[in-house]
């Protein structure tokens, strides 16, 4: 099959419940995917995704799945979070990463909503994330590991704006989010170490290139 009629016969599916075989699949293949300190707990998953705040996709070939993606809204703070995206191997190089992408974006800019969204991403996916137009802030950067009370993994921290490109994001508000991130997400304490050394690196300005 070429990769154009790979392209055209992959279909992004919406899982709007955690339950039935695209859930099963999902579950399946985020655990063969993601390293154990990566993995945000399932049952969180869970409940997030049937509460609507969660919005998770599947990419399937035929009845075969290739991927997803996880889409977290956060009103309150003006913000969504590409969580998660992965794809098989046997799938990659085909150009499904970027349908998937995408697809994630459009779900993003569609009707009122956050007007920001972030990925977190190591070395290697954060230059897939730059290819495909989203743009890095200048800042160090490290998350905490779900398995570990003391690891601090360096990440890149990439955005795009609804409205399009921006050259600088306010600190104050940035401090906000990274808050959230860590404690909503990640699960730290308020007063973790881990926290209060990263609000320390966001600068009052903080570039974007």
């Amino acid at each position: 099959m070429t990769i154009r009629a790979l392209r055209d016969e992959a279909a992004l599916v919406a899982v709007e419940r955690p339950q039935g075989t695209l859930w099963s699949a999902f579950t399946t293949l985020y655990l063969e995917t993601f390293r154990t300190w990566e993995r945000e707990p399932l049952p969180r998953i869970a409940r997030r995704l049937a509460a609507g705040r969660y919005r998770l996709a599947m990419l399937q070939l035929g009845d075969e799945p290739a991927g997803f993606y996880l889409l977290d809204r956060v009103a309150a703070l003006d913000y969504a979070a590409l969580t998660f995206l992965a794809l098989r191997p046997s799938f990659r190089g085909r150009g499904l990463g970027r349908r998937l992408l995408q697809h994630a974006l459009s779900r993003f800019q569609a009707g009122p909503g956050p007007a920001w969204l972030f990925v977190e991403a190591e070395a290697e996916p954060a230059g897939f994330y730059r290819h495909c137009g989203l743009r890095q802030l200048v800042l160090d950067y490290r998350v905490p590991h779900y398995a570990s009370v003391t690891t601090m993994q360096p990440m890149a921290l990439l955005t795009v704006h609804r409205d399009g490109p921006v050259g600088s994001i306010d600190g104050k508000w940035l401090r906000r989010v990274v808050k959230h991130l860590f404690v909503d997400g990640y699960q730290l304490s308020p007063d973790d170490p881990r926290l209060a050394q990263q609000l320390q690196q966001v600068p009052d300005v903080v570039g974007v290139h």
